[in-house]
């Protein structure tokens, strides 16, 4: 088949193979853009020769022999891993951390530490990458988060400790002045454009690290026309999509289902499963890494009651999981550290 190289004319030998049969088929191939220019440019001569090495039509994305495998293998061995911050290390030996063209899931119980450990994640690639991170955080105004970065680059809780108004405006700019973060100012809504549509600005304009917080607000704004769980298939495809197009890293938080029973809460530092994920089976299936977490936040210990303890509930790269360490937060400072819990800790008991 000798068609028009353009997509009218790919989009007309599949059609045209699926009349004939596939097995039958032979396709010419030719940088012209049908066979008059070729006839024009090259004669004859040169029509008979595309002709007679045209090859087995195949559809696209059929893969066959060493090279092309071997190709993409190499292409996987050399994949790159960006580490969590060292608050995070657990997880990083679990998953080796974050990769372009993959989506991560975040997962735990409402008030468990979400936000302070995706904006640690934040603030460390601001740290170590001259690549911009786009943040889209549906539940926080602009002016939330800037003031948990601001306590958190200043490590001081704004709200016990009296800092002055210029300390705060440095803490900005040294957060934002750079331009390397780049906020989605929602005003409660998402508005006439499509969500999907703003994240994938947020890529062109350069983010290579994205964190969509939360799966299910983003679903009841960028699915339209689509209910339950098809709402959820569509909104996860369309995210893949994207992350896969643009070669980018994309963090999604997602809230859990409600323990049933009157069993231990995730509030209670129950640890989540994939089954606990709420929403469609598409948001496990899709995502790469699932990191779950947990604490117990009315305990009376005030040690227990700041510690998070995390589990990798699926590694695709890795295919590592299980428990991943502990993070321990501070009030004072706002901040994460690294708990390991065989260690002593002289501070408590001293």
């Amino acid at each position: 088949m000798f068609f028009d190289n353009d997509v009218a004319g790919k989009k007309a030998i599949k059609d045209a193979a699926n009349i004939i049969g596939i097995d039958k088929v032979k396709v010419v191939s030719t940088s012209a853009k049908d066979p008059c220019e070729l006839y024009t440019a090259a004669g004859h001569h040169g029509v008979m020769r595309v002709i007679w090495d045209a090859q087995p039509f195949s559809p696209a994305g059929i893969i066959v022999g060493h090279e092309p495998v071997w190709e993409q293998y190499l292409a996987r061995r050399s994949t790159e891993s960006v580490a969590y911050p060292n608050c995070l290390s657990g997880i990083n030996d679990k998953t080796k951390g974050m990769r372009f063209g993959e989506i991560t899931l975040f997962t735990s119980g409402t008030g468990s530490g979400k936000s302070t450990v995706i904006k640690e994640i934040v603030l460390d690639l601001l740290n170590k990458s001259d690549d911009k991170v786009g943040m889209i955080s549906l539940e926080e105004s602009v002016g939330d988060t800037a003031e948990k970065f601001i306590q958190m680059k200043l490590e001081r809780n704004l709200q016990e400790y009296d800092v002055s108004l210029e300390e705060q405006e440095e803490a900005s700019r040294a957060v934002f002045g750079s331009e390397k973060l780049v906020l989605l100012d929602h005003q409660g809504s998402v508005g006439d454009e499509s969500l999907i549509d703003k994240i994938e600005y947020m890529a062109l304009m350069g983010c290579k690290y994205l964190i969509l917080d939360h799966i299910t607000i983003a679903v009841s704004e960028g699915a339209e026309g689509y209910t339950g769980n098809e709402a959820i298939d569509k909104v996860m495809s369309d995210l893949l999509k994207l992350t896969k197009k643009h070669n980018i890293w994309l963090g999604v938080i997602s809230h859990l289902r409600k323990v049933q029973g009157g069993g231990t809460t995730f509030e209670q530092g129950k640890l989540p499963s994939m089954d606990d994920i709420k929403g469609s089976g598409s948001i496990k299936q899709i995502s790469f890494d699932i990191i779950g977490f947990a604490r117990d936040m009315a305990n009376d210990d005030d040690q227990v009651r700041n510690t998070i303890n995390f589990i990798v509930l699926k590694s695709r790269f890795t295919g590592k999981t299980g428990p991943a360490g502990q993070a321990r937060y501070n009030s004072d400072t706002t901040r994460l550290t690294y708990h390991n819990e065989n260690e002593i800790d002289f501070e408590v008991l001293s």
